[in-house]
C-alpha cells in the first residue's frame, strides 16, 4: 500500500493481485461477512504484489498546483522484488542525472548530479512531499501494509471490498487508519484513502488504466491527491517489462554515483 504500490505501489508498486472467493462479485451483506479474516485478505494483497521477480518501466509523473499542471517529471525505474528500487530522472532539465535508490523500507538515498552527492533521507523526513508532488518519500518505502496495520472488514458492494486498516503500536507512518477498496474485477487495490490523528480524510490514492503485463493485472495510471492543499499528481507507467533477471548490484550506493 505505493512512488502504488510503484513510486506506490508504493509509488509503482501498485501491482496488488487478489482473486478468488473472498472477493466475489455479488453484493454481500454485513451479517454475511462475520468470520472472514480480513488479516488475511490483506496478507494475501501483499502476497499478489511480489508476483513478478522484477520490473522495469518508463514514467511520467505530472504535478498539479490548485489544479494547473506546474511541471513533469520524467524517470525510468528498475525493481527487485518489492524491497528494492532505483529511480533515474531524465526530466526536467534542472534535475536530470538524479537518482533515488530504495535498498528496503528504511533505507532510502538520493543522488543529486549538480553537488555530485548521495544522501540518506532520515526516517522523520519520509513523510514529506516527494520533489514538489502530491507522493511522499513514505508512499514511496510503504510498499506493504501488512507488517504496519491491522485490518477489519469495512463492506462490501457489487465487485469491491472495503478494508479499513489501523496502524499496530509502536510503527511510526504518517497516517494512523486507511481505506482500501480492492475490486474483485481488477483483482487490486484500486482506491487507498489517508485518515489523519482526527481520523479526517486528507488523501486519496486512485489507481486506474489496468493492463496485462505477462498474464496479470496492473495498474498503469496512479494519482495521488492532497484534500487539504487541492494538489495532486499524477503517475503514468509505460514500457513495462517483468522477469528479465534485474541484477542485485544495481541497488548500492556504488551505482548511485555512475555516471
Amino acid at each position: 500500500m505505493k512512488l502504488a504500490r510503484v513510486l506506490a505501489a508504493s509509488l509503482v508498486a501498485a501491482v496488488s493481485l487478489l482473486s478468488g472467493p473472498a472477493l466475489a462479485t455479488s453484493p454481500v451483506s454485513a451479517p454475511m461477512m462475520v468470520g472472514v479474516d480480513a488479516n488475511k485478505i490483506l496478507a494475501e494483497v501483499d502476497r499478489r504484489a511480489s508476483v513478478f521477480d522484477d520490473q522495469s518501466y518508463h514514467a511520467e509523473m505530472e504535478v498539479f498546483k490548485a489544479g494547473t499542471l506546474s511541471k513533469t517529471l520524467v524517470f525510468d525505474a528498475k525493481m527487485k522484488g518489492l524491497d528494492k528500487q532505483f529511480l533515474t530522472f531524465t526530466a526536467p532539465g534542472d534535475i536530470s542525472g538524479m537518482k533515488v535508490l530504495m535498498q528496503d523500507a528504511e533505507t532510502l538515498y538520493i543522488y543529486t548530479p549538480e553537488f555530485k552527492k548521495v544522501r540518506r533521507v532520515a526516517a522523520h523526513m519520509q513523510n514529506q512531499g516527494f520533489l514538489g508532488s502530491a507522493f511522499t518519500y513514505q508512499d514511496m518505502t510503504l510498499v506493504l501494509l501488512s507488517p504496519y496495520y491491522d485490518a477489519t472488514l469495512g463492506g462490501r458492494e457489487g465487485s469491491e471490498t472495503t478494508l479499513n486498516l489501523t496502524l499496530k503500536e509502536g510503527k511510526d507512518i504518517a497516517f494512523p487508519r486507511l481505506e482500501v477498496v480492492i475490486d474483485g474485477t481488477k483483482g487490486g487495490v484500486t482506491k487507498i484513502r489517508y485518515f489523519d490523528g482526527a481520523d479526517k480524510m486528507i488523501r486519496q490514492q486512485l489507481r486506474e488504466d489496468w493492463v496485462k503485463i505477462d498474464g496479470e493485472l496492473m495498474p498503469t495510471r496512479i494519482t495521488m491527491s492532497d484534500l487539504k492543499s487541492g494538489d495532486s499528481s499524477v503517475i503514468r507507467i509505460s514500457d513495462v517489462q517483468v522477469n528479465t533477471g534485474v541484477e542485485d548490484d544495481l541497488f548500492s550506493r556504488r551505482m548511485l554515483l555512475r555516471g
